[in-house]
């Protein structure tokens, strides 16, 4: 009959058409490509927005790359803000197509403007690395067969967001040596150093110190002076402009003052007394920091020791030998190398 056979031709090529478009479906999503992985580790004081607040920032700048998965390789964006005396510094620190370091500085009287800008930079960033990525030729899908049955389509997996970025609260640690002049006991000073530098832009200091000072205490009569000690500084905040930074420290001291007679022909008979020794004070840093893993600083530091007052005598005749001051301060030079 004809109608019959017209409308056979016509139900055979709907389910022509049909095979077709669902072969089709999965040739163009294996086509496009997967979202690149993509970390933030963020850091700012309490008074800045939270690492949430910068995430959702930067995707409404950018809709590109998806946040990674715990333990997952992505392309890391080192964020950090830092409070100063002038308001709030902030960092942002890459990796190029290339595998060289970038960094960017952005500084500000508030916060949320820091933040903003930071988001901006991140946003351009990723946006500019991800666009050189996809301008790469996809291959060519190849020829589908001629009638292949329909594959099942697999569900679209759907990545969340992570809550929180990860903070790290170490930015760094150092150490050096340091050689310098201190007027309590009138001598040249020397010592070994180690610091433990953080994100929020305090820095904790021990520094191992040895002082030595022979002086004449009358015709024939000399004393020995030798200070050793430990210091611990506390700098609660750093100023910080390009590579040099200023900051203010506070600082205790212990250790021991040893004094004794040097042997002579007025003096036959020489004895010694060492005392513990401990001085509190302040202490203020400039340092030039390079792009390099050196750091040199100098240091300026007044202190008022415990023991003021004490006093170490000769005796036929008696004299004062050394009397510790009731003020005293330091300077010195540091230098060394950054982890």
């Amino acid at each position: 009959m004809p109608g019959l056979g017209q409308a056979q031709r016509v139900l055979r090529r709907c389910l022509v058409s049909l095979s077709v478009a669902s072969l089709a479906v999965p040739v163009l999503a294996h086509a496009q490509p997967a979202e690149e992985a993509v970390r933030i580790q963020y850091t700012a004081p309490l008074a800045c927005p939270d690492a949430a607040s910068f995430a959702a920032q930067l995707r409404e700048r950018t809709a590109r790359g998806r946040f990674a998965e715990l333990g997952e390789l992505a392309r890391t964006f080192d964020v950090e803000l830092v409070a100063d005396a002038q308001g709030f510094a902030g960092n942002v620190e890459f990796l190029d197509d290339s595998g060289a370091k970038v960094s960017r500085h952005v500084h500000g009287e508030q916060c949320e403007a820091v933040v903003e800008s930071l988001a901006l930079i991140t946003a351009l960033a990723l946006d500019a690395a991800l666009q050189s990525e996809a301008a790469e030729p996809a291959p060519s899908p190849p020829e589908p067969p001629a009638a292949p049955p329909a594959p099942p389509l697999a569900p679209a997996q759907q990545t969340s967001l992570p809550p929180r970025v990860t903070q790290r609260w170490l930015r760094g640690a150092r150490i050096g040596a340091l050689a310098g002049y201190g007027s309590a006991s009138s001598a040249p000073r020397v010592g070994l150093l180690g610091q433990l530098d953080f994100r929020s832009g305090s820095a904790l200091r021990l520094l191992a110190h040895y002082a030595w000072h022979e002086l004449t205490v009358d015709a024939g009569r000399s004393a020995s002076l030798h200070r050793m000690g430990v210091e611990t500084s506390l700098c609660p905040w750093r100023l910080r402009r390009g590579t040099l930074s200023v900051s203010p420290c506070a600082a205790i001291d212990f250790g021991s003052l040893r004094a004794g007679g040097v042997p002579s022909e007025q003096l036959t008979s020489t004895s010694a007394e060492a005392i513990w020794w401990a001085s509190v004070g302040a202490q203020l840093g400039l340092s030039w920091e390079p792009d390099g893993p050196f750091w040199f600083e100098l240091r300026a530091a007044a202190e008022f020791p415990l023991r003021a007052g004490y006093q170490f005598t000769f005796e036929n005749p008696h004299v004062i030998a050394y009397q510790v001051p009731y003020f005293s301060g330091w300077g010195g030079l540091a230098a060394g190398v950054r982890f």
